[in-house]
């Protein structure tokens, strides 16, 4: 069997650049370790609430998953679980929110092109970039004007 997506040194840089590890022991809070069917079942879930725009379940679905896995995979489901929190924040009009969770998840997402578990994360980078500009470029006492219908949908295999 194949790799299932691109990883590498670059995924823990990314993870220590942005925050996302304790600063004290480099770790984060883990759970056990989930089997590969419960985290793809997990995926699945989330995907699907991310494409309904329940992107606050998305987030709270893919949290545990995150929080059990080793850290081949932690960033590409930490990288999606921003990219929803950061519509969650569009949608109730919080520009600077949505901004830098935006700009988080596309540094974290990166290393996972074009696809990993099944999803076309390079089509979500693309997509949810140019929502990225969109929402710079409207700025805060704008965003009301952002047009919901350019939300990216997550391409997932079998979905």
């Amino acid at each position: 069997m194949g790799r299932l997506c691109t990883s590498s040194r670059q995924t823990s840089l990314a993870r220590r650049r942005i925050g996302l590890m304790s600063p004290k022991t480099g770790e984060r809070n883990r759970l056990p370790p989930l089997s590969e069917a419960d985290k793809r079942a997990a995926l699945a879930k989330g995907v699907r609430e991310f494409n309904s725009w329940r992107f606050y379940d998305c987030h709270e679905t893919l949290e545990d998953v995150w929080r059990a896995e080793d850290g081949r995979l932690a960033d590409f489901f930490q990288g999606i679980i921003k990219v929803a929190a950061a519509f969650h924040h569009l949608l109730r009009g919080n520009h600077r929110g949505a901004v830098n969770l935006l700009g988080h998840a596309l540094t974290l997402l990166t290393p996972y092109r074009p696809a990993c578990l099944g999803v076309d994360v390079q089509r979500l980078i693309d997509e949810a970039s140019a929502c990225y500009e969109r929402v710079r470029g409207l700025g805060p006492k704008r965003i009301g004007e952002f047009d919901r219908s350019t939300l990216p949908r997550i391409a997932m295999d079998g979905l």
